[in-house]
């Protein structure tokens, strides 16, 4: 199903809100891992592809890409990227309380910032979801 042309309309939204966050004070690397990690969480093949050609051109090591699902035990990680994957997965799983994570990524990131994660994640899981359940 082409969903994407079924209502244009919607998806050219969707689009035009993912790249505002070009935008965005949020360095281009934590945003894609962001993005990459919400793919693999949702399982969506076509994303995870597509996030980690971003990566490898933004200079993500290939090394850092092979342990993002296992990044909790891993030490390829900064504590900036850890607190963003930390929320990366607060938001998309919805597993109880995030104040933790908030308040550690408040230390790092301005509140517009933020945001800007918060919705990046957002409009990555809500595109995984389209793409996994429309094919």
């Amino acid at each position: 199903m082409n969903y994407a042309e079924i209502s244009k309309e919607t998806f050219d939204l969707l689009y035009k809100s993912r790249a505002s966050l070009n935008n965005s004070p949020l360095k281009p690397v934590i945003r894609v891992l962001a993005e990459l990690r919400v793919s693999q969480i949702n399982g969506c093949a076509y994303c995870c592809s597509l996030h980690t050609s971003e990566a490898r051109k933004l200079g993500i090591p290939q090394a850092k890409l092979d342990v993002l699902p296992g990044w909790h035990n891993s030490t390829e990680f900064s504590d900036e990227e850890r607190a963003v994957l930390q929320w990366t997965e607060s938001v998309t799983c919805l597993d109880g309380d995030s104040t933790e994570a908030r308040e550690d990524l408040l230390n790092i990131y301005s509140e517009r910032e933020l945001v800007d994660l918060t919705a990046c994640i957002g409009i990555m899981n809500a595109l995984n979801r389209i793409a996994i359940t429309l094919r």
